[in-house]
């Protein structure tokens, strides 16, 4: 059986790439109405963070698929060639 976290748990956790990148703070998840899956992180970019290389929300925040997702610990870790590029 596969151990579930609540999404308000995540929230402020540090989203992380598979290299090492911090790429900034979870602030909020996107769910898809119908069948209640997550379908994307909306994260606070980080201070180091070009946003101009990523999709990016009205508010400017970035646009992280949630299949892009390889962990869940302390820290979210995504796979880095799972985001997709503006």
């Amino acid at each position: 059986m596969a151990d579930k976290v609540a999404g308000r748990d995540l929230i402020g956790r540090n989203v992380v790439s598979d290299r090492g990148t911090i790429i900034g703070r979870l602030s909020d998840i996107s769910i898809e109405t119908t069948g209640g899956k997550v379908t994307m992180l909306i994260v606070k970019p980080g201070k180091d963070i070009d946003v101009k290389h990523f999709r990016l929300s009205d508010n400017g925040e970035l646009l992280i698929p949630f299949k892009a997702v390889k962990a869940v610990k302390d820290v979210l870790i995504v796979n880095e060639s799972g985001i997709p590029f503006s």
